[in-house]
């Protein structure tokens, strides 16, 4: 491949296929036919060379086009031909009744809160903190029941960089530093 001098795109034929510039007159033609190789029998259309007419096979239907007729005959033993259902109504399917949909009850004492927690990212170990000390991302600790009930009550505000959802007494963001907006 070579570029073009145009828009310096590769370029396979004689013709830039971003550009359009021509990159040569005409294509250089061929001085002499290929000459055929003794043994091998050539397999062009006819018109091409041989011009031997094509029949179709015998015993063969063409290929329909249209939509697929309906073949008649007797159904299947033990099938029914499928109908539709005009003007019956609509049946409501019951479930499962012996289905349990609730939960097992608490066998034991909840699991404690950690006092350990581990980085999703780096793995790191951690006791304290809201960040890693290692890459600086956002540990998952697990909110008390008390204090998030205590914050459902309270109106957080949104920080406008990244969308995190700040008490109100915050000035700056608690996951990007942002300075948090006071009028929303």
């Amino acid at each position: 491949m070579r570029p073009c001098p145009v828009c310096e795109s590769p370029v396979s034929g004689w013709t830039c296929e971003v550009c359009g510039k021509e990159l040569g007159a005409v294509p250089p033609a061929r001085v002499a036919p290929v000459p055929s190789l003794d043994g091998l029998e050539s397999t062009q259309l006819p018109g091409g060379g041989l011009g031997l007419p094509i029949e179709p096979t015998p015993g063969l239907e063409p290929t329909a086009t249209g939509s697929v007729p309906e073949i008649p005959g007797e159904p299947l033993l033990g099938w029914e031909a499928t109908r539709p259902a005009e003007g019956l109504p609509d049946v409501l399917a019951g479930g499962l009744p012996d289905l349990d949909t609730g939960r097992a009850a608490p066998e034991g004492p909840a699991t404690p809160r950690p006092t350990v927690v581990t980085c999703r990212y780096c793995r790191n170990v951690q006791a304290s903190g809201l960040f890693c000390e290692r890459c600086g991302m956002r540990l998952p600790w697990a909110a008390p029941v008390a204090a998030a009930e205590a914050q459902a009550g309270t109106e957080r505000r949104a920080c406008r960089r990244c969308g995190e959802r700040s008490p109100p007494e915050m000035e700056r963001c608690g996951a990007c530093g942002a300075l948090l907006s006071t009028g929303a």
